[in-house]
């Protein structure tokens, strides 16, 4: 395989062949190099191709497609412009063009409608490259395997903003695996950026941070993070903190936010993110301005997905807060939960029927979420089980109710939730906490209901650790080795040392000992005490 080029040393190839009229060769290195540098390097590969004769390039598909790709750049105004390129990419195939530029056109083009939100548009595309790819027998075996690598990544994006999420994961978890031989980096960051999203929407933070992490670490040195590439590992950043009301650490990531999604797929995701910070910082107004611009960004798409229950979901919660019942109502009545009710208006639903005094229908509203059992999203079987406990309070059903209540502060307490508790009104809220605090409790749970109670330290008085640093404290006060913590967190042991000592700094320490005991002083839900 040609060796890819850097972008200067393809410019000084390219001058040379515009000098010495070797436009062969300028594209021949082209050829090997474009889908490496588009992404960063979009605005120059475009100036690049330009720069030639048209007649030297603009009836190869296989540089047709470069100059559409050209468009989903860090540097370029937005995807939807490449897409008449993709198309005479297309166009442009004859009987003799070889599988490998078949499959590759194929490739860029479902990465570029999947951009723009044509999600059931892109699996077709993709499908049928993949299709390709593996039945056709000319394709040396190092070829097949990167399109499959690349094509599963496409896949598993479209699939999870469908809200497919099984389907998403599979293709997603067969991406990463190829990701080191396969991948390109911007591919990789955008492989584990999706991972990162999807583990959140299933209520898993510990792993969303971890993919997130794994993420930042394919884009350092590169702009690539604060972009589309890398939006979807920093979305969930931003919603884990508004989960964990963090309400500091959310405003600082909403302008990060919206850079990095801006005119992508991501963009609807991103504004949903932004519009959620108004359940923490009680500014609901702002908060459906912010859905405003949700609906805007995927106004168009043939199929949005997901996107449509979580912020009809989220517009029905802060019109609930702004007393504006009866058009939360109206929404709810009309949205379908997502697989696994990662996005669940029932629960929705069944607050409100509590909180008119209904707990019957409370309850009947969250039948098919207890039908699901463990496959139900724990993060939003926090609030399930939250109102059933409610509910089952005020039938004097103590022994369901202490159930339930035990189940949600056991899953809120695994994620250092705090925003479910806010659903139960005050005086319920007390009633089922007094209840609990009468009964033996995890450690975790224990921090939590100190937390829920203000009766704890708070972290906000604490020296701020970054969700990085309590990840490692957490996995330090286990006596894990730093080869195991860096294992464990897909990071390297220089980076897990870097981050102990900052600990150590901020809480004023000098071993791990120390550091466990200073943290759960402060309250930062690092595990139970050493013996």
């Amino acid at each position: 395989m040609a060796q890819v080029l850097a972008m200067d040393a393809l410019a000084a190839r390219f001058d040379e062949a515009n000098h010495m009229g070797d436009y062969a060769g300028a594209l021949e290195s082209l050829a090997y190099s474009w889908a490496y540098l588009t992404p960063t390097h979009g605005g120059e590969v475009r100036a690049l191709l330009d720069s030639l004769p048209p007649e030297t390039w603009t009836t190869h598909p296989w540089f047709i497609a470069a100059y559409g790709s050209t468009f989903r750049s860090i540097d370029s105004p937005g995807p939807i412009a490449g897409l008449p390129y993709f198309d005479a990419a297309e166009s442009a195939h004859t009987p003799h063009t070889p599988a490998a530029i078949r499959v590759g056109v194929a490739l860029h083009h479902s990465a570029a409608l999947r951009s723009i939100g044509r999600f059931r548009d892109a699996i077709d595309v993709a499908r049928t490259a993949l299709t390709l790819s593996r039945e056709d027998g000319t394709l040396q075996l190092e070829w097949r395997i990167s399109f499959d690598a690349k094509l599963c990544l496409q896949l598993g994006i479209a699939h999870y903003h469908l809200g497919e999420f099984d389907t998403a994961l599979a293709h997603l978890q067969l991406a990463a695996g190829l990701a080191e031989k396969a991948l390109f980096p911007s591919e990789r960051l955008e492989c584990f950026a999706a991972l990162a999203m999807l583990a959140y929407s299933m209520g898993d933070f510990g792993l969303a941070s971890a993919h997130a992490q794994r993420a930042a670490e394919q884009a350092s040195g590169t702009p690539l993070l604060e972009s589309c590439f890398g939006a979807g590992a920093l979305i969930p950043e931003l919603l884990i903190a508004v989960e964990q009301n963090r309400l500091d650490d959310a405003r600082a990531l909403i302008p990060v936010v919206t850079r990095a999604s801006h005119s992508s797929d991501w963009q609807p995701l991103g504004c949903y993110a932004i519009a959620a910070v108004s359940i923490i910082s009680e500014e609901y107004v702002d908060g459906l301005d912010a859905l405003r611009d949700c609906l805007q960004a995927y106004r168009g798409w043939p199929e949005p997905g997901a996107i449509v229950t979580m912020s009809e979901g989220l517009r029905a919660t802060l019109l609930m807060r702004l007393g504006e019942t009866d058009s939360a109502w109206d929404i709810l009545d009309s949205l379908a939960p997502t697989e696994h009710h990662a996005n669940c208006p029932a629960r929705f639903i069944a607050h409100l029927r509590f909180v008119t005094g209904d707990s019957r229908g409370a309850l009947d509203a969250l039948r098919e979420c207890e039908s699901l059992g463990d496959t139900h999203s724990s993060r939003t079987l926090v609030d399930v089980q939250l109102i059933k406990a409610a509910a089952n309070l005020d039938f004097d059903n103590l022994g369901g109710s202490d159930v339930a209540f035990d189940r949600a502060l056991s899953l809120a307490a695994r994620n250092d939730m705090r925003i479910p508790f806010r659903l139960v009104p005050a005086d319920v809220m007390s009633t089922l906490i007094e209840r609990a605090e009468k009964r033996t409790q995890s450690v975790k749970v224990a921090e939590m209901l100190a937390h829920v109670t203000g009766s704890g330290p708070k972290v906000d008085d604490a020296p701020q650790l970054t969700d990085r640093e309590r990840d490692i404290i957490r996995l330090a006060a286990r006596d894990l080795a730093v080869t195991q913590i860096a294992d464990e967190l897909f990071i390297s042991t220089n980076t897990v040392k870097s981050h102990l000592r900052s600990v150590y700094r901020k809480l004023g320490v000098n071993s791990r000992r120390e550091a466990k005991k200073r943290a759960r002083e402060l309250g930062l839900h690092v595990g139970p005490t050493f013996k």
